[in-house]
């Protein structure tokens, strides 16, 4: 007899934000210069799927048992991923500029080569306070970005939004997450400061 085995919710969750994730992109650099409003609630949606799927996954697996050694691995990927993908589309339409995105992209890579190092050594990276204040911190700004966008474009092309102090108000929004990312990388290397200078030194 030829059983079912049961489907792994959890990452399921994990993986869907990495499928979902390129469809906000789409959505968004195509409407940004369109006109109209209809195509940010197709980017809300994804966003907002995109935040319940990083908030219930974790949950999820520990509740039905079925935490696994791949969704330990890919649920910060995902994470970094779907972030990546939003903070970039931002940055291809002008909100942000290619610094800012930079320093997002940057501290997701040097996190996950820690990870490796860590690992390398039979160490687990414990998650930390700022790792989960950032996350809270740039999921908040990418819906206030969604907001700014909204509300400065209305029916108008992105070519015509206002700015603020000669930058989008979008600009100001994501300041804020970015300034932390950037600090939270510290809270990282501090606590793990000697297996790093540990893992350099030649055998």
């Amino acid at each position: 007899m030829i059983t079912v085995k049961k489907m792994n919710i959890a990452t399921f969750l994990t993986i869907s934000r990495v499928a979902i994730a390129p469809v906000f992109a789409f959505v968004f650099v195509w409407g940004y210069g369109s006109g109209g409003s209809e195509w940010l609630w197709i980017c809300f949606s994804i966003a907002l799927l995109i935040e319940l799927s990083d908030l219930f996954d974790g949950t999820l697996a520990r509740a039905r048992g079925e935490v696994t050694d791949f969704g330990k691995v890919a649920d910060p990927v995902a994470d970094s991923v779907s972030r990546q993908t939003i903070f970039i589309s931002f940055m291809l339409t002008g909100i942000i500029p290619l610094w800012m995105y930079l320093i997002f992209f940057y501290r997701d890579a040097f996190m996950q080569l820690l990870r490796i190092v860590c690992a390398s050594s039979g160490v687990v990276l414990a998650a930390r306070k700022s790792g989960k204040a950032k996350a809270v911190l740039q999921g908040i700004a990418t819906f206030g970005v969604l907001a700014a966008v909204f509300v400065m474009h209305g029916s108008a092309s992105g070519a015509e939004a206002k700015i603020w102090r000669g930058q989008h108000p979008g600009f100001w929004i994501m300041l804020i997450p970015a300034i932390y990312t950037l600090l939270s990388v510290i809270d990282y290397i501090i606590p793990n400061r000697k297996l790093i200078v540990k893992m350099m030194k030649k055998k």
